[in-house]
């Protein structure tokens, strides 16, 4: 099982997460790039810090919100495939069979499921 997966949503369940789902997303593609610009200007920059750049960077704001954004999805039961795309699975099951229904950001509804042993590329229309 993966973490945090310990439920199975109905089709109804998983659309009305939805709405916040987007608003989650949304902000963490933001605060991603946020944390990528900062990487990049403790990249150019030589700072005096008891640790490296690197850990700098991770220590950060941005880089917090990243992880407390993702946390935020996770502790829905979502499980978040791709925080960049935005795409996300809920667990499910479709003819006593355990499945996924698939949804990615900018999607209007859950139209998408796959099975458990596959990805994005075993994709069916509900």
């Amino acid at each position: 099982m993966v973490a945090g997966m310990d439920r199975d949503f109905t089709h109804t369940e998983a659309t009305a997460l939805i709405p916040r789902l987007t608003d989650l997303l949304t902000a963490l593609r933001t605060a991603q790039l946020a944390a990528v610009e900062q990487a990049g200007e403790h990249g150019r920059h030589t700072t005096s810090t008891n640790g490296s750049a690197a850990a700098a960077v991770t220590a950060s704001g941005p880089f917090l919100e990243v992880q407390r954004l993702a946390g935020e999805v996770e502790s829905l039961g979502v499980i978040l495939r791709d925080p960049d795309t935005g795409l996300v699975d809920f667990a499910s099951v479709r003819d006593g069979e355990q499945i996924y229904l698939c949804w990615r950001l900018g999607e209007d509804r859950i139209e998408f499921w796959h099975p458990r042993d596959t990805g994005f590329m075993g994709r069916q229309p509900l």
